[in-house]
């Protein structure tokens, strides 16, 4: 009897032993301010730069006014985007495809330079459904195609928006409120004082190509070292390597080198750039709205922007897309890739990844020096008249400056201006007695 009580008892003090912890689990409340003041010891974010949104990096690269015979025109970064901005507030009716009536050359070259036309150039194909991202349109529902030039013109009392894949000659036209157009009109139309003149040129068997036709001013800037921070390769490590603890490096004469077995990292001090290879990926196209969307997402998950960049180059039925530099309206050059933010993807990751591996702090140049290249015309003319020149395959013409990066006893960098033309899809530098300092000008 004694010893069934005793078993009573003990299985009670179990029961009340258990009741005891059970409250102090549903009770017990850790500290979490502890652990937030340890945080940034245990995850640490990476940023080399900034986020850029669609917006920032997909922009015009000049508007062309067609008045009668005339043409005037503008690079300008701000023009750009005001146009871009003003654009957003218009809704865009269904694109329909008109491309079949157009029936022959003639007419779809009218469309483009019809007095009165104003005309969007893109450096590179924009997909309708990219820029549905940052237009307004009626239906959610938008063309599976892509543009490099935009229309805007009135007829017959309705506004129009035409979107035009130039090589294929492929048109969709969108309608708008005619009153959506007053502001349009007044900057870009009936007056000309913000844009300037410019001349055309026919391309055999292709469209008109418009360049400036004032010899343009511009200044030639530098900077010493001390205004070129480099990026530590910590910094590169933690952003591409899904594991930097198993990081393993090695290093050449002109560069470090770091992997982890599957993918690469080489960081360039000649060149000031930086490749990244996934080598567990192969190069593999995709939808161009998709190859946008992940470059610009990739280089925003490590605060990857650096001064200002703009889609430069990308192409439907490609695993590549790159961005450059610009400097103030202009692009930058160079022959390392160092202006230039590339990438190509595979299925399902990026494969490979190109950038520069420095910062300018571009408020602290050396004094500036003037600099006056020649005319359009007769730039244009030196180009049309290289012997190794194909005039099918001359496409643009625009200013640019050249990036150079000089290793002595001390780093200078160097941006300085020229005229550049782009021949079978790549921009080359006119060689010329251009960059000569302005007469008069210091």
């Amino acid at each position: 009897m004694n010893y069934e009580k005793i078993k009573s008892a003990v299985l009670a003090l179990l029961v009340l032993i258990s009741l005891a912890f059970t409250w102090g689990i549903w009770n017990y409340q850790p500290s979490y301010e502890t652990i937030a003041d340890g945080a940034d010891d245990i995850v640490t974010e990476v940023e080399i730069g900034q986020q850029r949104k669609i917006s920032e990096l997909v922009k015009p690269s000049k508007i062309i006014s067609h008045q009668g015979s005339s043409h005037y025109g503008t690079v300008s970064e701000q023009e750009l985007d005001w146009i871009m901005d003003e654009m957003t507030k218009w809704t865009f009716f269904e694109p329909e495809d008109v491309s079949r009536s157009l029936l022959n050359k003639q007419e779809f070259s009218e469309l483009l330079s019809n007095d009165s036309h104003v005309e969007l150039f893109f450096s590179s194909s924009v997909p309708f459904n990219t820029i549905k991202t940052m237009f307004s349109f009626n239906d959610t529902a938008v063309p599976n195609a892509v543009f490099n030039r935009i229309i805007i013109t009135e007829e017959e009392n309705k506004a129009f928006v035409y979107f035009v894949s130039v090589q294929e000659r492929l048109v969709f036209r969108s309608q708008i409120e005619t009153r959506s157009l007053k502001e349009f009109k007044n900057r870009y139309v009936e007056n000309s004082e913000r844009l300037k003149p410019y001349i055309s040129y026919q391309i055999p068997k292709g469209s008109l190509l418009y360049v400036q036709k004032e010899p343009p001013v511009l200044t030639m800037q530098s900077y010493l070292s001390e205004q070129i921070e480099e990026i530590e390769a910590e910094t590169f490590k933690r952003a591409l390597f899904n594991d930097p603890s198993y990081v393993r490096r090695g290093s050449r004469s002109d560069s470090d080198e770091y992997t982890d077995g599957s993918s690469f990292m080489r960081i360039n001090s000649n060149t000031g750039t930086v490749r990244y290879v996934n080598s567990a990926e192969t190069p593999q196209s995709m939808p161009l709205d998709q190859l946008i969307e992940k470059s610009i997402n990739f280089v925003n998950d490590h605060n990857g922007w650096v001064d200002d960049y703009r889609l430069f180059k990308a192409e439907p039925g490609s695993s590549d897309i790159s961005y450059r530099l610009f400097l103030g309206d202009f692009p930058v050059f160079d022959s390392q890739g160092m202006a230039e933010l590339s990438q190509s993807w595979g299925q399902d990751r990026i494969y490979q990844y190109d950038r520069s591996s420095f910062i300018v702090q571009r408020d602290k140049p050396l004094p500036e020096e003037t600099v006056e290249l020649q005319s359009g015309q007769k730039a244009l003319n030196q180009v049309i008249n290289l012997e190794s020149i194909d005039p099918l395959l001359l496409t643009d013409m625009r200013i640019g400056y050249e990036m150079t990066l000089e290793q002595e006893s001390r780093k200078i960098l160097t941006l300085k201006p020229f005229w550049y033309y782009q021949y079978n899809g790549e921009w080359q530098k006119l060689f010329t007695d251009e960059g000569r300092p302005a007469d008069g000008l210091e």
